[in-house]
């Protein structure tokens, strides 16, 4: 499906011209911030001509929703690749399980951090082009903490758990987003720790939340 700004390709060859661009936009995604892209950079990556891509996107905000796709597919790829998996063990506590879960937001964020700055850039300064689609996601993610949490209901003491989840979601991601992308701006830049004792500590926050009763 087209996303807003797309036109739609009807043609074998066309479809196939349009997965080329897409790659390339993926590829160059890994390599750089999507402000730093041109779209002469695109259709180079391609191997097609900038007349080939504006003949299929508007303009380069049209490849907006294309970060959003490509970001839900490789949080599904991370989270099908078995390195990744995450199976908590309420044996093992809360804490053992957030450190896990900050582990690999981390790793992740190693993985694709300009795709994930691309994400979270637009989804705040285009919601006009990114839709319900991010909203959809983070709410996935939060039902997908609160199954977590009552595993360890003994431990966590906040009345409400699918608001603990949110708030979870929203410290761990915030916490990544600044120091993995923004060390040296802003509140990060305070911190000089290694990612193992960052996502240690931020593991430990989000616990001491959690197992604090109001």
């Amino acid at each position: 499906m087209a996303g807003q700004g797309e036109k739609t390709a009807l043609q074998a060859r066309s479809i196939q011209t349009r997965n080329k661009i897409v790659s390339a936009f993926e590829m160059l995604l890994k390599e750089k911030a999507f402000e730093d892209i041109s779209v002469a950079e695109i259709a180079s990556k391609a191997g097609v001509s900038v007349g080939a891509i504006y003949r299929r996107f508007e303009n380069k905000d049209a490849f907006i929703p294309l970060i959003l796709d490509t970001y839900k597919k490789r949080i599904e790829a991370f989270a099908a690749d078995p390195a990744n998996h995450f199976a908590p063990d309420p044996e093992a506590g809360l804490f053992t399980a957030l450190q896990e879960m900050t582990q690999l937001a981390w790793r992740f964020l190693e993985q694709d951090g300009n795709l994930l700055r691309a994400a979270y850039i637009h989804a705040r300064t285009r919601p006009d082009l990114v839709g319900d689609e991010w909203d959809d996601l983070l709410a996935a993610s939060a039902a997908g903490y609160a199954q977590v949490l009552r595993l360890f209901a003994g431990e966590v003491q906040r009345p409400d758990i699918n608001e603990a989840a949110k708030m979870t979601l929203y410290l761990l991601n915030v916490g990544i987003v600044e120091f993995g992308l923004y060390p040296k701006e802003g509140p990060a830049a305070v911190l000089t720790m290694t990612p193992e004792a960052f996502t240690r500590s931020l593991a430990r926050a989000i616990y001491g939340y959690l197992v604090t009763a109001d």
